[in-house]
C-alpha cells in the first residue's frame, strides 16, 4: 500500500510537470534562428564602356529581426568601399544603377545607413547580445559600392560580396548609429586645418556607446570624437583617417552618453595642393565622418533612427566650445583602439 500512494505522487509530479509549457526547452518564444544573408554586385558595373562609379543593388529585407554582423567576403582590393543602407522602396527598379548622389539610393531620400566598411578592414560583429534592428515591416537593404576602375581582366567576372548574420529574436540591447559629418570646402596649401562638428545629444535616457568608426579620404591627418559633459572633454577615440574603416569595439570602456550631453568631433585635414578641396563623395573630394554605436532599451526600438548631425568646414556656431578641446585632438597616434586594431589584424593604409 505504502509502495502503491509513493507512485501515485509520482505520477501526479510528472504529469504536472509535462503540462507547463513555459519550462519546456523548445517552446516558440525561447527559439531563436540564426541565418545569413549574402548579398553580392558584379565587379563589372565598374569596368567597361558602360562603366559606373558607384553601383547600388536592392535585396529584400524581413522585418522584426536583428543583424549581428557584416562580413565582407573574398578579395577585396577592387573596391573602395561599401556601405549597407534600408529603404522603403529603392531608388530604381533595375538589378544595378548608379547611386553616386546619395539621394539616388532610395525613393524620396528615404534612407536609413546601417554600416559601411572600406577596403582592408576586417568586418564587425556587434557585442554579444546586441542587433541592429531592421524595422518592424518588410523593406529593403540597399548594396551600395565604390568599385575600382582599374579592375583586372581575370577579376572582372567576380563579385563585391557583403555577408550578414542574422537573428530572429530580440537581442537584450538594439543598436543604433550617429552619424557626424562635415560640408564645405578645405582650402589650398594648409598643414592642419580643421573641421568641427558638434550636437547635442537629445535622447532621454543614458546610453552605452558599443562602437565607433572614423574615415576621410586621402587629405586626413587625424579624426577625433568626445563626449562633452559640463565642460569635462571625454575622449570616445581618435586615429589616422587613412587606415580602413573599422568599428572599434569599446564596450569594455562602458561608457555612457548621457542626456544633455554634447557629442563633438574633429576632422584634421592637408591639403598641399592649389585649389581648394570641397566635400563630397568622389575620391577627388573630401568626407569627415565620425560614426557611433549605441545601444538602446528594446521599448524604443521601434522610434529609433540614425541621427544625423552635420557642421560645416567654415565653422558655424560652435567656435567657443572647440577652443577647449584637448591638445591631441589633432594626433593620431598614442595607445588608441585603431593602434590594436592594426597590430591585431595587420591593417596598413589605404593612401
Amino acid at each position: 500500500m505504502f509502495t502503491c500512494r509513493i507512485l501515485l505522487v509520482l505520477f501526479v509530479c510528472v504529469s504536472a510537470v509535462l503540462t507547463l509549457p513555459s519550462i519546456r526547452p523548445d517552446h516558440q518564444h525561447n527559439v531563436s534562428e540564426v541565418y545569413y544573408k549574402h548579398m553580392k554586385l558584379p565587379l563589372s558595373t565598374f569596368v567597361g564602356e558602360k562603366k559606373i562609379e558607384y553601383g547600388c543593388s536592392a535585396f529584400a529585407l524581413k522585418e522584426n529581426e536583428f543583424i549581428m554582423e557584416y562580413l565582407p567576403v573574398g578579395e577585396r582590393n577592387d573596391l573602395y568601399h561599401i556601405t549597407v543602407s534600408v529603404c522603403d522602396t529603392p531608388y530604381s527598379d533595375s538589378p544595378i544603377w548608379e547611386c553616386i548622389d546619395p539621394s539616388h539610393v532610395c525613393k524620396d531620400s528615404k534612407r536609413e545607413f546601417l554600416y559601411s566598411w572600406t577596403n582592408g578592414a576586417p568586418g564587425w560583429t556587434l557585442p554579444e547580445n546586441t542587433g541592429i534592428y531592421t524595422g518592424g515591416r518588410p523593406r529593403y537593404f540597399i548594396l551600395q559600392v565604390h568599385g575600382r576602375d582599374d579592375i583586372s581582366e581575370e577579376r572582372v567576372k567576380d563579385f563585391a560580396h557583403m555577408r550578414l548574420k542574422i537573428r530572429t529574436s530580440r537581442p537584450r540591447l538594439a543598436a543604433a548609429v550617429s552619424m557626424y559629418a562635415v560640408d564645405g570646402y578645405i582650402p589650398p596649401h594648409v598643414d592642419n586645418f580643421m573641421a568641427d562638428t558638434a550636437c547635442e545629444w537629445n535622447s532621454t535616457t543614458p546610453a552605452p556607446i558599443l562602437a565607433y568608426g572614423i574615415h576621410t579620404h586621402t587629405r586626413g591627418v587625424a579624426l577625433s570624437g568626445y563626449i562633452v559633459r559640463n565642460g569635462e572633454w571625454i575622449e570616445i577615440g581618435r586615429g589616422d583617417p587613412l587606415y580602413p574603416l573599422t568599428m572599434f569595439d569599446i564596450t569594455g570602456r562602458n561608457m555612457l552618453l548621457q542626456p544633455g550631453d554634447i557629442v563633438a568631433t574633429r576632422c584634421t585635414y592637408r591639403n598641399n595642393g592649389d585649389t581648394r578641396v570641397e566635400m563630397g563623395f568622389t575620391h577627388l573630394k573630401e568626407m569627415c565622418n565620425y560614426f557611433v554605436y549605441y545601444g538602446i532599451t528594446p521599448d524604443k526600438i521601434a522610434a529609433t533612427k540614425a541621427k544625423v548631425c552635420s557642421g560645416n568646414a567654415q565653422g558655424r556656431g560652435w567656435e567657443e566650445l572647440f577652443d577647449k578641446i584637448p591638445a591631441d585632438a589633432s594626433d593620431p597616434g598614442g595607445d588608441t583602439e585603431q593602434s590594436r586594431y592594426v597590430r591585431k589584424y595587420h591593417l596598413t593604409r589605404n593612401y
